[in-house]
């Protein structure tokens, strides 16, 4: 009875993630070209799942035919989410000719499969003697399937590292806020095979022979994954899409909030308020999603006690409002688009500067007294 729950769960998450990737692989077309990669990667990660199920139904036993549609696709996964981190961070990588080698590995053992399927039909070989005369080649390609998706995923980690480092003092940039969700992918993926590491050296030492139930956890977890990818990862990259076009178009507009300004007899602070006016409508600094009162103060060049003076007495309000302003400002200027009516708020919320949709929502209602959703639909 176990089994059978065990076999219906794996077939449905196989059924779920088959769905989502082909999902995600239709859409590719007119999203950004990393999604393509990802859906091959949700894709391939499916079939080696989907694989494994046969070998857990013990099918080849009866229909040995079956074993010789396998396929070494295992080694495939690793070079097309080496691919999506690379388009979708945007890393030089993707102008050098660095396919072939990411699938030699893939055609090493492509070239294996083809000798021992030459091997088991020339001879006439059963399921089982074919399993132990090849076994220790079958644990070997395990072994290098393992290491190659941990140096996949260090490698991705470093990626993401010089990503942020190298823009971590730009104004703006439409990726960088989406990193936190690429390293919790690279985190869960690193997680995930040193599950399947500890279950295959169980496997291989241990007295007790649990068979393919000690991997039954990995290939849940790489089921789960995928579903998270084919929901999570379809927003991101349609969101990272939707950002490219909105800089491209929005971007050129000057911004010019009114605030209650308040008249001064000494001009002191009036000229370093016209510099940070400047570098808000100009330069559109308040893009930077990391924008805090220290940075600020750094382009103004005074101190940020004596920029907290400036914005309070030339704009009457506190410097999170009036960046948000600005902010608000810019995000209406999308929401009455009419080319933009379809896009998601999270796209607008990330291209007017904001770190989250929630902190878009509550600053656009204190600042414009309604959602954003009324003010679109009320342009």
């Amino acid at each position: 009875m176990l089994d059978i729950i065990i076999y219906c769960a794996l077939i449905l998450l196989i059924a779920v993630a088959f769905l989502l990737g082909g999902r995600v692989m239709i859409a590719s077309r007119r999203l950004h070209i990393c999604v393509r990669y990802l859906a091959w990667f949700m894709l391939f990660v499916t079939l080696v799942n989907f694989q494994q199920w046969i070998v857990f139904l013990e099918l080849p036993n009866f229909f040995p035919e079956v074993f010789l549609l396998f396929l070494p696709i295992q080694l495939l996964t690793s070079p097309f989410f080496l691919f999506f981190v690379i388009f979708f961070l945007d890393h030089p990588l993707k102008e050098k000719k660095v396919r072939f080698w990411v699938f030699a590995p893939f055609l090493i053992f492509l070239l294996v499969h083809f000798y021992m399927k030459a091997d088991i039909v020339g001879n006439d070989l059963s399921y089982a003697v074919a399993m132990e005369r090849y076994f220790p080649i079958i644990k070997l390609e395990e072994a290098v399937t393992l290491f190659y998706g941990l140096f996949t995923c260090l490698w991705s980690l470093q990626m993401i590292r010089r990503f942020e480092h190298q823009y971590k003092n730009k104004k703006y940039d439409h990726v960088i806020a989406q990193t936190a969700w690429l390293k919790k992918i690279v985190s869960l993926g690193i997680a995930l095979l040193a599950l399947w590491a500890l279950s295959l050296l169980f496997d291989l030492v241990s007295v007790y022979r649990l068979g393919n139930y000690i991997y039954l956890p990995a290939w849940f977890g790489y089921l789960f994954l995928i579903i998270y990818i084919g929901y999570s990862g379809f927003v991101q990259t349609s969101v990272l899409t939707e950002r490219q076009e909105l800089n491209r178009l929005i971007r050129s507009r000057v911004m010019n909030p009114n605030f209650n300004a308040v008249e001064k007899a000494d001009d002191s602070t009036r000229k370093y308020f016209q510099k940070l006016e400047s570098l808000m409508a100009s330069e559109k600094i308040f893009l930077n999603p990391y924008l805090d009162l220290h940075t600020l103060a750094k382009e103004v060049a005074i101190s940020p006690n004596y920029l907290s003076k400036v914005i309070n007495s030339h704009a009457q309000v506190h410097f999170s409002d009036y960046v948000n302003t600005y902010r608000v400002e810019y995000a209406k200027n999308m929401l009455s688009a009419t080319e933009f009516r379809d896009y998601n708020m999270l796209s607008i919320a990330l291209e007017a500067g904001f770190n989250s949709k929630s902190a878009f929502y509550t600053a656009f209602n204190k600042l414009a007294g309604h959602t954003p959703g009324y003010y679109r639909s009320s342009s």
